[in-house]
């Protein structure tokens, strides 16, 4: 009876803030600040408030706790499994003769009954979509779904570090910790002292949030679960049983292939091809690249870093009038392609992937190409392109194109009307051999979940997201973790649990009202992020600017732009500035 008490009494407050909508939207001239910047600012409060404080909040009240659900006098982080620290000190040169190693595995995270009718979902858009196709290649050969696996150690004898990247959308740290979980034995013995999995973020994926699977059957489920102590998640238990699986043995395999070698460092900022749908535009242009040479003459590894959405396959949801139930690894798939026929084992690591999507006017150029996933393919060509010639000449950058055999048809369109040349006009890179350095730290916490979305979809487990309850206050958190990295003095890295918005990185515009600096400014030019690192919690916005369903705005030119993003998934308004001061406070450790 209090929830629908409850109800009414925020429906009265839903009408009241209707009418006074108008008198917040023009807020006093004393408020400061542009008309644009008042009319952001006042109706992103009210839109807040009406979304996320009433209606949502309304929902999350009408359903009970899953049996998921902890509670926060129960939880000790310090005995919780399946976290590793990392590193307890750092070290700034290399220990002696110390030479780098990396080791490399990839396999198929495809489960063996893949095609069964309604089984598994695809993970983008719209629930029960059933992915029961795959798409097909250049060749006619059908794609894949992959975790692309390296394992870095640089000699000092304190242990390597795992990166293990996962085609699909994300990974909670719950299934992280299972993965770790699952080698505990493994690392112990082999002093592995970091394991890191995160997702390509893959649009076209098999779903691994819940989102997409079966929400309304596990929710329903979940309801009762502290009653049955029966906890239906909403990712198919088949498929993830299966990934945790495969991927811990792809550690295992990469860790066997190890071999001495040395590491090179390139960035380079191409332009055009990656771009920040919201204000203030504030994308890291950048793509980052490490490349390993082994001494024994085995295959190298390129390993890329940039941040954008893989989403350009899932574009097309109709395709002949039909639902599209094909997966696919979008461009990622097709940058290992030609780094593959360069001779490379390739990884993808998903940068600063904010509200950033895909610049795909040069590598589309001009073409007409239907669907989608053809522009995915073209635009995952050229990446690889630029990443293997970064550091070239247009000269080697020509040959290098030739001797792979032209994905992008040079020979075939060049002097076609819109047809641009992918090596033509690309500055080029400077390469660093980097010393063995390698140190790395992370931080587990409990995460505020201001936002009942994100609430109501891990309460009733839809997500398997860890969400811990304070029964005193009512307040929710979620169990996430950071973690921070230098690679030699070329590399500092944050790891980000989430979608970090991008000017909280490149300081795009002025913070005002955030409680800290932009990374950069706090860090140096050289600090990059990898996003959805070690978990999937959604949209990082300032909290200053943070809204569900409102407006953006851009101060440097004073233009405001509709942005709902953070109504899809996010952990709400104080998760920059927490999580930023959670990121400070290991940094501060150890240096």
């Amino acid at each position: 009876m209090k929830r629908f008490k409850h109800i009414k009494r925020t429906t009265a407050a839903v009408t009241a803030l209707v009418l006074a909508l108008s008198v917040c939207c023009c807020a006093s001239a004393s408020d400061g600040g542009t008309r644009n910047e008042k009319f952001v600012k006042s109706f992103n409060k009210v839109s807040n408030f009406l979304l996320n404080d009433v209606i949502f909040k309304a929902l999350t009240l009408m359903v009970p706790d899953a049996a998921s659900v902890e509670y926060l006098d129960r939880v000790d982080l310090e005995t919780r499994d399946g976290f590793l620290e990392g590193d307890e000190s750092f070290i700034d040169s290399p220990a002696g003769d110390a030479k780098w190693s990396l080791g490399y595995s990839e396999k198929s995270i495809l489960p063996a009954d893949f095609g069964v009718a309604l089984k598994y979902a695809r993970g983008s858009y719209i629930p029960y979509i059933g992915a029961t196709g795959i798409y097909t290649d250049n060749n006619g050969e059908k794609e894949d779904l992959k975790v692309r696996t390296t394992v870095l150690d640089d000699g000092s004898g304190r242990g390597a570090v795992v990166f293990a990247v996962v085609d699909c959308i994300g990974l909670a740290n719950t299934d992280v910790r299972r993965i770790r979980e699952e080698l505990k034995d493994f690392a112990a013995q082999n002093g592995i002292k970091s394991i890191n999995v995160s997702a390509t973020h893959t649009h076209t994926g098999i779903d691994t949030q819940g989102a997409w699977n079966n929400p309304v059957s596990a929710a329903l489920t979940n309801m009762f679960s502290r009653i049955t102590g029966k906890v239906k998640s909403g990712v198919n238990k088949d498929f993830l049983d299966n990934l945790i699986a495969v991927t811990a043995q792809s550690v295992k395999e990469a860790y066997a292939s190890m071999t001495e070698g040395d590491l090179y460092f390139a960035k380079l900022a191409p332009g055009g091809i990656l771009f920040d749908r919201t204000y203030p535009r504030g994308a890291d242009g950048n793509i980052y690249r490490l490349e390993f040479i082994p001494a024994d003459g085995s295959d190298p590894t390129l390993m890329v870093s940039f941040g954008t959405h893989p989403e350009i396959a899932s574009y097309d949801w109709f395709i002949n009038g039909k639902l599209d139930h094909k997966v696919s690894g979008d461009f990622v798939y097709y940058m290992e392609q030609v780094a593959n026929a360069a001779g490379y084992n390739f990884q993808y690591i998903q940068g600063n992937v904010g509200t950033n999507g895909t610049g795909r006017g040069g590598s589309d150029d001009g073409l007409d190409l239907s669907p989608s996933h053809e522009s995915a393919m073209r635009y995952g060509w050229e990446m690889g392109y630029i990443a293997l010639g970064m550091d070239k000449t247009e000269s080697e950058r020509e040959e290098l194109n030739e001797s792979t055999g032209d994905f992008l048809g040079v020979e075939k369109y060049s002097g076609q009307e819109g047809y641009t040349v992918w090596y033509k006009g690309l500055k080029q890179a400077e390469e660093t051999n980097l010393a063995p350095v390698l140190n790395v730290r992370h931080r587990q916490f409990l995460l505020k979940v201001g936002s009942n979305v994100s609430v109501f979809l891990t309460k009733t487990g839809i997500a398997n997201n860890k969400l811990v309850k304070d029964k005193k206050t009512g307040t929710y958190y979620m169990l996430t973790e950071i973690g921070y990295m230098e690679i030699a003095d070329s590399m500092k890295v944050f790891f980000d649990p989430g979608e970090l918005y991008s000017e909280l990185l490149t300081g795009a515009q002025e913070l005002d009202g955030f409680k800290y600096e932009c990374l950069r400014d706090l860090y140096g030019e050289d600090f990059l992020v990898f996003d959805l690192m070690n978990d999937a919690a959604g949209y990082i916005m300032p909290d200053n600017y943070y809204v569900m369903a409102g407006y953006n705005y851009n101060k440097n030119t004073d233009e405001k732009d509709f942005e709902t993003w953070c109504l899809l998934v996010s952990p709400g308004e104080n998760a920059a500035s927490d999580i930023f001061g959670e990121l400070i406070a290991l940094v501060d450790e150890v240096k």
